[in-house]
């Protein structure tokens, strides 16, 4: 037991259960965290108000929700580790281009990935600052920057913070992306514009003729804050439970003079305070005192108790998975053993559990493809022109359904769609996807090289490599030979 003043540093917290003080912030909440930004209810998208803080439909503060996302992202670990679990997920590191049948149009495309590093800046740039922003700006060099036709462009990203603001008609479309018809960025006293052609615009959750968005991960930052908010608790519960809290219960002795006041305030100050390594709380009894109402205390004792602060485990447990099944929901129906958590998974229930994360990521995967086909139909048309024609292959299939072949066409760069290669996502399990490659190749629904593909297999380097041997593909290799006997044949005895 100590009663001396000490010094320690302070408990571990996490950091991420609310938000910094960061003046932009607080302005975009209205000066108080718990402030929702409701602006008196349905506005316009860039109704009037001050323009660093431009309220959203129905009372939702887009630029409040944005500017909590941008921050948890780097503050709350569950929030930024869910989210990098998320991208990896969507698009992995097999992101890349296939073949492009017309020539100039694969040029193009070779080189305005490589100027622009293309690879890199979806996964490191785009798909984080679109999941945090729920809106994405890409604009084009105009004037003169524009290199010209003989030259790739260098895009750029305009930061939504910084005063972008957008112009919306739906006689160019019902999407956000037709519908926004100019972007325009204040920069001091001057203000420049993007009008069509010059930029590609993206926005999630841009409903009822609105051309703005809205974070995809919005709904997760509150859970991920509350998460973390629990989980400081449960550490400063341990911090407390780890210093011996005493209370001491210290006789007052009515024959004294002063009638034990003194001698109780000594023994009392050696546990005035409470040092980091323990301290006890002194009480006080009164023996032979009678109150007002006639009960009377006959306690002559001391004594010296520990008590143990509830921490309520199981409690906590159970809450803190509720959040994390929020985060992973909001964050594409991630389940939540992916977000560390086993609990009560089993393997026959995480498989089904990944379902709804599959079926999130395809349409995510769409959006992302409809974003780079529209970029590299706007990097075409400023290079060669709206009236360039480029040939692309297609199918024809025979009336009885049993032979295909190829066709060719010209298409201006608006009817254009390009190979992207992103991660397959499926949550077929291996062995539902051997039964249904068997059961085709045995019923002759299924070639030996869809086969192989099915299962992941290269079917031309395969080819090539088995060739090398003088394999030919989908030929079983010959069993090795029984040890002491011809392959087939019957084995001979060991020699003595």
């Amino acid at each position: 037991m100590s009663s001396q003043q000490e010094h320690a540093p302070p408990p571990a917290q996490l950091r991420g259960a609310s938000l910094p003080a960061n003046p932009s912030i607080a302005d975009a909440f209205g000066g108080s965290p718990l402030d929702p930004g409701l602006r008196g209810g349905w506005t316009y998208a860039d109704g009037l108000g001050r323009p660093s803080l431009r309220p959203g439909r129905y009372g939702i503060n887009r630029d409040a929700e944005r500017l909590k996302c941008r921050s948890m992202y780097y503050l709350n670990p569950l929030f930024w580790g869910a989210m990098q679990i998320a991208m990896s997920f969507l698009i992995g590191d097999t992101f890349s281009y296939g073949d492009v049948y017309d020539r100039a149009a694969r040029t193009a495309l070779e080189e305005f990935w490589q100027a622009n590093n293309l690879g890199t800046l979806i996964s490191e740039r785009w798909l984080p600052e679109f999941l945090t922003d729920g809106e994405q700006a890409t604009v084009w060099p105009t004037g003169a920057d524009d290199p010209g036709a003989d030259a790739p462009a260098r895009i750029a990203f305009l930061d939504l913070e910084a005063g972008v603001r957008v112009e919306g008609d739906t006689s160019l479309g019902t999407v956000a992306a037709d519908m926004v018809s100019a972007l325009h960025l204040r920069q001091g006293l001057r203000e420049r514009t993007w009008r069509r052609g010059e930029f590609v615009w993206t926005a999630s959750d841009a409903l009822w003729n609105d051309p703005r968005g809205y974070p995809l991960v919005s709904g997760a930052v509150d859970s991920a804050m509350a998460y973390i908010a629990m989980a400081n608790h449960r550490l400063n519960i341990h911090e407390i439970q780890q210093r011996i809290v005493g209370v001491y219960t210290a006789m007052l002795n009515p024959e004294e003079p002063d009638g034990g006041e003194a001698r109780w305030r000594a023994k009392a100050g050696a546990f005035r305070h409470v040092p980091a390594k323990g301290a006890v709380v002194p009480l006080i009894t009164k023996p032979g005192y009678t109150d007002k109402a006639g009960n009377r205390y006959d306690g002559v004792t001391e004594k010296l108790e520990f008590p143990r602060p509830a921490s309520g485990a199981s409690d906590a447990k159970e809450d803190m998975r509720v959040f994390l099944r929020l985060v992973g929901l909001c964050l594409g129906g991630l389940p939540e053993h992916w977000l560390g958590e086993g609990g009560s998974v089993n393997r026959a229930t995480a498989s089904e559990m990944g379902t709804p994360a599959v079926t999130l990521g395809l349409r995510r995967q769409a959006t992302l493809r409809s974003y780079l086909d529209r970029t590299l139909r706007t990097e075409l048309i400023r290079r060669y022109g709206p009236d360039r024609k480029y040939r692309v292959p297609y199918s024809k299939v025979s009336r009885d359904g049993l032979s295909r072949s190829t066709g060719y066409r010209t298409v201006t760069a608006d009817l254009l769609e390009f190979p992207w290669n992103l991660p397959r996502l499926d949550d077929e399990s291996l062995d539902t996807l051997l039964r249904v490659v068997t059961t085709m190749a045995d019923r002759g629904w299924l070639s030996d090289q869809s086969a192989a593909g099915r299962l992941g297999a290269d079917v031309p380097t395969e080819t090539e490599l088995m060739a090398a041997t003088g394999r030919s593909f989908g030929q079983a290799q010959a069993a090795p030979p029984t040890p002491g006997g011809e392959p087939d044949g019957p084995s001979r005895p060991p020699s003595p």
